[in-house]
Formats: C-alpha cells, structure tokens, sequence
C-alpha cells in the first residue's frame, strides 16, 4: 500500500490534516489505533477561533459535535472568586469522542482512506517511508504527519525526540461525571501551587471534572489531588464516581524541533498547548493544516522543513507569550487577584481565550506594562493592611 502521505493519530491535529492534504488531491492514509468513535481524555473546550478555523478549511461543526455554548466562566483563587461573562467570542464544552470522530469521518469524505483498529508499531525511514503495523501489514509513504499525542511514537522512532522534561508536561487527571447538576458556569480553580489549577466543565449530560500540576512540581499522587477536589465541590455530594483517568500535557511555548526532511508532528506530539489554560485544540488543528501544506509543497520540490519554520512564524510566538502570561500570573496568586479587582484583564483573557480578538503576544505586552506600574501600589496595600 503506497501513498503521498500517511498520518497517524485521528485526533483533531491528523483528521485536520488528512481532511485539508486530500483536498488538495494527495493520495492519504488516516490510521487510528482505536475503532472511532473512542474516548478521549481531555476537558473538551472547543473555541470560537477553533471553529473559525474548522470552517474557513471545509471542516464546520455541528452542533451535535460542539457540545453545550457556555456563557459564564467564574475563577477562583484563594479567599476569592471572580465571575466572568463571555462577551467576546464563544466557548463550547464537548465530549472529544463525538467531536474527533465528527472531523475523522470529515477526512474520510474528503477522500483519505480511514484505517481503524491499526497500531503502528515501528517505522523505517529510507527511500521511502515504512510503517509497521501490528499484525504484519505494511504502508509506505513518501511523507508522514505525526499526530499521535503526547506519547507519540512517530516522534519517537523517527528520533524527532525523545520524552517531554518534568519542566515542559503537566500531569493532569479528570473524570467525566454524567448526571443532572446545577451548575450555571464553567470553572477554573487556581492556587494549589505554582502552575496547577483545576476544572469544572458542565457538560450537556454530565460535568468534566480535574486537576493538573507542573510535573516538576508533583509531591503526591495526581488522584489524590483530584479526589481531594471533587471532595471539596459540593454539587458532587453523595455521586457515584466513574473510574479517574490520568494523562500529561505538553507545555507549549518552547522551541521544539518538530520536522525533518520526511516527517512533520502536529498537536500535542509537536508541544502545540497553550501553557496559560492547557487548551491544545485550537494549535492542533492549526498545525494539522500547517504540517498538510508543507507536505503538499514538498510533493512539488519544496522542503518538509518549511513547516519547521512556518509553525516558528506562525504559533511558537503565540505559544511563547502565552507561557509568559502563564509565569506572570502564577508568579504570585494575590497579585494577580488585585490586578483581576483593579483592571479588565482577567476579561481580557477568557476573550483571548475564546475568540481571537487579539494576539497573546500583544496582550502579554500589554499585560505586563500595566502589572509592572501596578506592583507598587499593591505593596503598599499590603503594607498598609499588615500595619493595622
């Protein structure tokens, strides 16, 4: 079985690619190690500037596929709380299940062939591109996107990389809760320690509920950290819990390198999170249509390294300044509340979060500018309250 290009991994970042490179008329192979749809660990928010993107390439969502639109998100720190209308921009909560398995069958309908239930199990690179599948079969490719997470054995065997530092992941865990519950906001809880923070997603059937913390930073179990979470919600009192799950989340913001002359990564396997609320889908499929592109330019003399250099341009600037942001909030938890009491900012972010009104690299200019002329004034306050 020979084809223009093979991707492996039928997430958002694969089936974006495969939907967008068979568009273009490239002979692809989507593979999946799951039968679709499968169940995916993740908090499932889906942004207005996702959609958009999803839209602009032929990809629009349903409705089924989004999920319930949220119109309120609270975030708590310690000792207090903040309650944000989104006015700005649109947030969707989903099951990736159902959203992922919306985009394969969208790449399947574009022409990719949709292989499920094919575990790669190693690839050989030389004239052209093998990939061993479990059972023994074979797909040679000239060209592979890696869109296989976290783990991702693409990255692996192709020697791209190896594993993500302590420093550069998130350890996170959740569960998916179904059930009637009143709650009226998506929340976001901040403060157990620097760059944790935890979720509650509502959800048009259930809530999404969990933690994640700097893996450098984990003194305990993650399970621990979220059962002692669920504990503290109230709503949850007397549920029956399913079974908690744990997964890692690369820290975007750092400069990876994410191709070589025969293979690009995409998504998660590429590092593309933003480090400020650990959303990946937006990046994922950004780079899915990227990694497409290059691949279509290199079928016509150009370079698959070009993609290295685009996705340079075109998101490791955003992802920087986002992780930025990330260390100035986390930098101390009640500075960043009296900079929320004093300013539009934590508005600022759900729309920078929501919808893409404007760049993070000009909010975190911005941003920082107007924490550095407030510093003063809050150590004063503090002064102040210490003194009485």
């Amino acid at each position: 079985m020979n084809y223009d290009l093979a991707v492996v991994g039928a997430g958002v970042a694969g089936s974006v690619a495969a939907y967008h490179a068979a568009k273009k008329g490239l002979k692809v192979v989507l593979l999946e190690k799951e039968r679709l749809p499968r169940h995916k660990l993740c908090g499932g928010v889906i942004t207005e500037k996702t959609v958009n993107l999803l839209k602009n390439l032929g990809m629009t969502p349903d409705r089924q596929s989004l999920g319930l639109e949220i119109e309120n998100v609270k975030v708590k720190v310690p000792g207090a709380e903040k309650n944000i209308k989104i006015s700005s921009g649109k947030i969707y909560t989903t099951y990736r299940n159902i959203f992922d398995n919306f985009l394969a069958m969208k790449a399947q309908e574009a022409g990719a062939e949709l292989f499920q239930d094919t575990f790669v199990r190693s690839i050989d690179i030389g004239t052209s591109s093998v990939l061993h599948i479990r059972g023994g079969d074979e797909i040679r490719a000239k060209y592979i996107i890696g869109s296989d997470g976290f783990y991702s054995l693409v990255a692996r065997e192709t020697k791209l990389r190896e594993s993500f530092p302590k420093n550069q992941l998130a350890i996170a865990a959740e569960y998916e809760i179904k059930g009637n519950f009143d709650i009226d906001a998506m929340e976001i809880h901040f403060g157990r320690s620097s760059f944790s923070y935890s979720w509650i997603f509502p959800k048009e059937d259930g809530v999404t509920i969990g933690v994640a913390e700097l893996g450098s930073k984990l003194k305990s179990s993650i399970k621990d950290y979220l059962d002692n979470f669920v504990k503290a919600q109230n709503f949850l009192c007397g549920t029956k819990l399913p079974v908690s799950e744990s997964f890692a989340i690369p820290m975007g913001g750092i400069k990876r390198v994410v191709a070589n002359d025969r293979v690009a990564l995409a998504g998660d396997a590429a590092g593309f999170v933003d480090s400020l609320s650990g959303e990946g889908i937006y990046y994922a499929a950004l780079s899915g249509y990227l990694a497409a592109e290059a691949v279509k330019s290199a079928l016509q003399g150009g370079s698959l390294k070009d993609y290295q250099r685009t996705t340079d341009r075109e998101i490791l600037p955003d992802l920087r300044a986002l992780l930025r942001i990330a260390k100035l909030f986390y930098f101390n938890m009640g500075f960043s509340y009296y900079l929320f009491e004093e300013s539009d900012i934590l508005q600022n972010i759900i729309t920078l979060l929501a919808g893409d009104i404007v760049r993070p690299r000009d909010f975190y200019r911005d941003a920082f500018i107007f924490s550095v002329r407030k510093f003063p004034s809050y150590i004063l306050k503090n002064v102040i309250h210490l003194s009485k």
